[in-house]
């Protein structure tokens, strides 16, 4: 296959359920011989949120895995394509709202990775001697007020507004995708999570933590089993990637 990954890397993702929800509407995908990771979101507001974040996910599998698969990903064409198949399957599960997801995914190829994302799951870059970065923007309510806001203003906005998406898998039409490409290099480190990850620490303590722990296992397991000893309020993903 082309554009294959360039950088040698450790990777590794778990899910799990937390202590609040009775089912797991989390789904992932970690394909490290393309340099490929996802993560989806159902929508708890809609039906059937384990098979909406199901679907998105395996309709990217499945494009990796048709036979004579070449030549250069479309990450906006292959969002589309997951959008059409969630969508379709939500006209039969509930004709008048539908299901739906977010998906957050990136590819590592040729020193850089290729990130696509809707919703509010993300992506964090830590990288030696610099802060932080937040590489995806959440597409919710709260966010959309903020960027309306001019430089020192505030504006009350309800804590429902961060969980109130406005933009998903599984709408009608073409679906909305950032897309962007960021420089990568060794030493750098990638987690990406779904929101059950930001609701139990915040962005200070996460950078804390990808820097101490020395594998993606150690990482993973930890935001897990911090998250669950803080009440595990929700379905909890990440997929750690160190280069």
């Amino acid at each position: 296959m082309a554009d294959t990954p360039t950088h040698s890397f450790r990777a590794y993702g778990q899910t799990d359920v937390g202590l609040m929800r009775e089912q797991n509407e989390d789904a992932f995908l970690t394909l490290p011989k393309q340099g490929f990771f996802a993560v989806a979101d159902g929508l708890g507001g809609l039906p059937e949120g384990a098979l909406a974040s199901s679907l998105a996910i395996q309709c990217l599998q499945k494009w990796f895995e048709a036979p004579g698969r070449n030549g250069k990903l479309d990450m906006r064409a292959l969002f589309n394509l997951a959008n059409a198949r969630v969508y379709d399957e939500g006209r039969v599960v509930s004709s008048e709202i539908g299901i739906g997801t977010t998906l957050t995914a990136f590819r590592l190829t040729r020193g850089q990775i290729e990130i696509a994302h809707v919703g509010d799951s993300g992506l964090y870059l830590f990288r030696p001697g610099e802060p932080a970065r937040k590489l995806t923007t959440d597409h919710t309510m709260a966010e959309e007020m903020r960027a309306r806001l001019a430089p020192g203003d505030n504006m009350y906005i309800p804590d429902y507004y961060n969980h109130t998406l406005t933009r998903c898998i599984g709408q009608a039409g073409e679906v909305e995708t950032d897309l962007l490409a960021v420089p990568v290099k060794a030493g750098d480190r990638l987690l990406l999570y779904t929101d059950g990850v930001t609701k139990v620490f915040e962005e200070k303590e996460i950078d804390e933590v990808a820097r101490a722990h020395e594998s993606p296992e150690k990482l993973v397991a930890h935001l897990i089993t911090v998250g669950n000893e803080r009440g595990g309020p929700d379905n909890i993903t990440a997929i750690a990637i160190y280069l």
